[in-house]
């Protein structure tokens, strides 16, 4: 068959245009719409010497054509839109070849939503999906989001109407993740950490945490044994001084947290022993269940144990005064930016972690530096943190957190080194509850890891009213499947790719001279040198916490 025939019967379809975001119109945009975003310095302009100019140009500047002017007017130009290159909305226009229709009806401008420390809400962006209030329910369980009726205008705001800082919200970053176009987003931090960088006076500081490897090794199409050294490259472009692991604060946890936990089964204290290592279970707990605050453990996050031994033991042992040094953490987690901003955690006024970014913030660090992979040059991270173990890089999925304490339980309830069975598989995957049963010296550890905080409250419930659970340790992370699947990473284009993620972070761990946090030497240097043992005075101050419920009375 002759390919014109086969053309002339019309099932080749032309190519489709991409949709107009300003409906094929050169007006400008209404004050209103951008006054509220931050503005930026104004660059300074290239200069070129006599020699250069002297050569002159033959063209300085060519107008646009008015077919021109409307193909640049076509592309998403709202100023400071988070989804302007990854707009679902768009997408779905253009996939159905939607043209703009003037409405009967034109919305008014209604202000953008700051009632939350770092997520932001545009109901002018809102297109009354639903997807966020599903997320929050379904997925997260806090359930404080829902459809709301104003003056003949459907909108999404809070349940019962309160500023969304002041509810159960657990500041996941969930719903902003699910939103399609950009109606929901988040206070970004980079303008911070290029300010510091770009101060000579401060010491940048940045440490990763282990799920955003996994993601940059799929973004850049890595090997998993290469992500670690390519993201430490990807630091040291941008400007950091020093660079360290996040994973090397996940060993510290390990020996903290599992410390306390074999106390508490040794001496009768309260169980089940809940993880802690979760920022947005920790505001769940705190925010509706204030009565299991006695379950969770008193052991910080890997990032406020990473930040409070940055800014005690490493500026002490380099010299260097607090007030210079800026420390950074990137992260998946949205969660995080609140736990980093908790009062507890800002002695004398003092963050101990300055600053916070997403995956999704670091990506477009790099992008706006233009740094491409061939700019990268891998490297080591900085002593006195470069070493960690498997066991704490699995901390970036589902279960391990669970898997890492065990490797230690086991060999501390034995006293014997923990040789062949190092892998606890039933704690791994992404069903949203899992369980195992570990059997050491005749002591057995029950053991629960749930992802979803919507997972998590059945059991809370039967916790309050009194009921043996049969769990002794209980992990709980407040996002699905763990930090591999935060709100801070870009939104996986494919269903597989979480399980992807996951692979990355267990390769790792396979290959890791180290696999179990207690045989970690650059952490044992550290107590040697600085906390003494796990569980010490300075320990607590520096690596332990405590919870209030969030609401007195």
């Amino acid at each position: 068959e002759a390919i014109d025939e086969f053309v002339e019967r019309g099932y080749v379809r032309p190519s489709r245009e991409d949709y107009s975001c300003s409906r094929g119109t050169l007006e400008d945009l209404p004050r209103a719409e951008f006054e509220a975003m931050p503005s930026l310095a104004r660059a300074v302009m290239n200069e070129l010497g006599l020699d250069e100019r002297l050569d002159g140009f033959p063209e300085v500047e060519t107008g646009l054509t008015e077919a021109q002017a409307r193909a640049e007017a076509a592309r998403c130009l709202e100023c400071g839109c988070s989804k302007q290159d990854t707009c679902m909305l768009r997408d779905e226009a253009t996939e159905h070849g939607l043209t703009f229709s003037v409405p009967l009806h034109v919305r008014p401008y209604t202000p953008i939503v700051t009632d939350h420390p770092f997520i932001v809400r545009d109901n002018n962006k809102c297109i009354s999906c639903g997807r966020c209030v599903a997320a929050c329910a379904e997925i997260e369980g806090p359930g404080v989001l829902a459809f709301q009726f104003h003056e003949g205008r459907l909108t999404v705001g809070t349940r019962d109407d309160q500023p969304l800082g002041m509810t159960d919200c657990v500041s996941c970053g969930q719903c902003v993740r699910a939103c399609p176009c950009g109606a929901l987003d988040y206070v970004r931090e980079r303008g911070d950490v290029f300010a510091a960088i770009n101060d000579p006076s401060k010491v940048v500081v940045g440490f990763v945490a282990p799920a955003v490897r996994s993601v940059i090794a799929d973004e850049y199409h890595l090997a998993p044994d290469d992500a670690s050294a390519f993201i430490a490259g990807m630091m040291r472009a941008i400007g950091f001084d020093k660079v360290f692991d996040f994973a090397f604060a996940a060993d510290l946890t390990i020996m903290e947290e599992t410390t306390e936990f074999l106390g508490r089964v040794t001496t009768g204290g309260v169980l089940p022993h809940f993880t802690s290592c979760c920022p947005g279970w920790v505001n769940l707990v705190e925010r509706r269940w204030p009565a299991m605050i006695p379950h969770l453990s008193s052991c910080r996050s890997p990032q406020q144990m990473m930040g409070a031994t940055v800014k005690n033991h490493f500026a002490q042992q380099a010299g260097i005064s607090l007030d210079d040094l800026h420390v950074v953490s990137i992260v998946p987690c949205m969660a995080k930016k609140y736990e980093a901003a908790r009062p507890e955690y800002a002695p004398d006024g003092i963050r101990d972690v300055d600053s916070v970014l997403t995956t999704t913030e670091f990506l477009e660090m790099i992008a706006l530096l233009r740094l491409e992979p061939a700019d990268i040059e891998p490297g080591a991270y900085d002593a006195p943190y470069s070493l960690v173990s498997g066991a704490g890089v699995l901390f970036g999925a589902s279960g391990g957190v669970a898997e890492a304490s065990l490797r230690m339980a086991v060999e501390k309830l034995t006293g014997t080194p923990l040789v062949d069975q190092l892998d606890f598989r039933e704690v791994r995957g992404f069903a949203g509850i899992k369980e195992a049963t570990v059997t050491a010296a005749g002591t057995t550890v029950r053991v629960a890891v749930i992802s979803g905080l919507n997972n998590v409250e059945p059991l809370v419930k039967r916790i309050v009213a009194g009921e043996d659970v049969g769990y002794d340790l209980v992990e709980v992370m407040a996002c699905p499947g763990g930090c591999i699947n935060g709100a801070g990473h870009p939104v996986p284009s494919i269903v597989g790719e979480m399980a992807a993620r996951q692979k990355v972070l267990v390769d790792i761990d396979q290959t890791s001279r180290y696999r179990k946090s207690q045989e970690n030497p650059d952490v044992l240097r550290l107590y040697d040198e600085f906390y003494g043992e796990p569980g010490s005075g300075r320990a607590h101050d520096l690596l332990h916490t405590s919870y209030a419920p969030f609401r007195q009375g």
